[in-house]
């Protein structure tokens, strides 16, 4: 019989093997009991100096075994989904990170060939410009950490967390473990990739999906649609208008030019929650100690993370790249941007978090992009000369004055130092005190160890395009499908590949008129 064994704890440390630890647990033989599949793994540091591994996972095992622990296992039904015969074999998808490219492998499972099209370059091109970017601040703003073949995941930590539970986000993890991702990710709490794994798995799923009869499109950016009725009758690209019968929308949270633009064609938006702050930086070694107790443990576990929140200033922390770096991500000349990235081992001396707190004032029905404007005025008033970030040590932040001293940090290509207190508003400012104090309660020495770098603004989409519950279509043009991060419908890689993958999947040929060639 199948069901779930929870709560089984292993000492770091112990050599005994998983089956051996379940059979005590249960007080059975090691014969009476089958592990079918480890669901979950998580990392207990609670106990300093002494961290144990949590498994959750799948047993076979007769009815006659009861424990507290134990729970009945149910199969996870995917939703039935409404079908849409489209008679367009060849549709348009816009946007090349995870939204678009998970459209993709739906299409493509569902008989179709996909066109898809992106404003920046192939993720080795891409990949060039970027590092060209970091080393000279000279900015390609077509193709950058916002844009291109991978979308910004490609320049991340590449943490696959989601907290949705369907069988949309499990067969997101089986497709990513078939294009090369360690099995790993689909039962640790907190998986990752590391940005050059992110990258390989981008261009194997490139090659799939050409091997398939899709094509692929760099530097060709949408710039306008055209609407007739309810419909889109034309888009577009380049300059060229083009008349797909359908087309995806995965274009990423940053393309504030595009939303603009089709609002004023009379596509509906919103304006919705989003967060701003910036990154803080410590000491690989501080952090290890702080949450393992000690340093040794990395070596077994790996860098240490944290993931914290502060409910009474609606603060938290965002996207923990342990060993990671603090990089330029900036889009557009003139505006400065930050992100957190590291490569699959974490090896970096240095980890950083975003500190952010909600954005609801901008929240405005009346005023669509409230938040988009102030998230730029944010970044235009961190902009200096060559893309220097500003920084500032955190205890120097807390206490309203300016750092003296040069600070050593991750981030490329330079930076400037600059009381952060006279970039954000007394509210924003306010906020962010609140949480770094208390964080430092948490973890003593999170301020007075921390070094903090501006701004960090681009965490999700500030707007949101409006589409019908049950298609998954634009209100306004049922034959556009906004989805991913960009579109207001998801928060990172995973979230963002399971939009795009599940209204991918509601599409079936109308093979009738395929053949006949409507």
């Amino acid at each position: 019989m199948k069901r779930i064994l929870k709560n089984i704890r292993i000492a770091v440390q112990d050599q005994d093997a998983l089956e051996q630890v379940i059979a005590r647990k249960l007080s059975i033989s090691l014969s009476d009991c089958q592990i079918l599949r480890i669901l979950r793994r998580a990392i207990d540091t609670r106990h300093k100096n002494q961290p144990f591994f949590e498994y959750t996972v799948l047993i076979n095992c007769s009815e006659a075994f009861s424990h507290h622990d134990l729970i009945p296992y149910e199969e996870t039904i995917p939703p039935i989904n409404p079908l849409i015969q489209l008679s367009d074999p060849n549709p348009f998808i816009i946007g090349m990170g995870p939204a678009g490219l998970f459209c993709a492998l739906a299409l493509v499972e569902q008989g179709f060939q996909p066109w898809i099209f992106d404003q920046g370059d192939s993720i080795e091109s891409r990949s060039v410009k970027v590092e060209h970017f970091w080393q000279s601040g000279e900015l390609d703003a077509e193709s950058n950490v916002q844009f291109g073949e991978g979308g910004a995941g490609a320049f991340s930590d590449g943490k696959l967390t989601s907290r949705a539970r369907d069988p949309v986000v499990g067969r997101v993890y089986e497709l990513l473990t078939g294009f090369g991702a360690s099995e790993s990710i689909t039962y640790e709490a907190h998986p990752h990739l590391g940005t050059e794994v992110i990258r390989c798995i981008v261009m194997k799923i490139r090659i799939y999906l050409q091997e398939r009869g899709c094509r692929f499109y760099y530097r060709h950016k949408l710039t306008d649609i055209k609407l007739a009725g309810d419909m889109i009758s034309g888009i577009r690209i380049n300059g060229e208008l083009h008349t797909p019968s359908t087309v995806f929308l995965a274009t990423g949270n940053s393309a504030r030019s595009l939303w603009k633009a089709i609002n004023q064609r009379g596509i509906s938006l919103e304006a919705k929650p989003f967060a701003i702050g910036f990154r803080i930086e410590h000491p690989q070694d501080y952090l290890d100690r702080s949450i393992y107790g000690s340093e040794k443990w990395a070596d077994i576990i790996g860098a240490a993370s944290y993931r914290l929140t502060d409910a009474t200033s609606g603060s938290f922390t965002f996207c923990m790249c342990p060993g990671g770096e603090v990089i330029a991500a900036a889009s557009s000349a003139g505006e400065l941007v930050t992100n957190g990235m590291s490569y699959s081992r974490r090896g970096g001396r240095y980890g950083n978090s975003a500190v952010v707190t909600q954005i609801h004032n901008h929240h405005d029905k009346q005023d669509v992009f409230g938040g988009v404007d102030f998230q730029q005025q944010i970044e235009i008033s961190s902009y200096n000369t060559g893309f220097s970030a500003p920084v500032q040590r955190a205890v120097d932040y807390i206490q309203g004055r300016a750092s003296s001293q040069h600070i050593s940090c991750t981030y490329k290509p330079l930076t400037h130092l600059c009381d952060l207190n006279n970039l954000f508003p007394v509210y924003i400012n306010r906020a962010l005190k609140s949480a770094l104090q208390k964080f430092d309660g948490i973890y003593r020495g999170f301020v007075r160890e921390g070094t903090v770098i501006a701004p960090e603004t681009r965490t999700s989409s500030p707007v949101r395009i409006l589409r019908d519950e049950l298609t998954r279509s634009s209100v306004t043009a049922s034959n556009l499908y906004p989805i991913g991060e960009g579109s207001g419908y998801a928060g990172g890689i995973i979230s963002s590949a399971a939009d795009g993958y599940r209204t991918g999947k509601i599409f079936v040929p109308d093979l009738i008129k395929i053949d006949k060639g409507i």
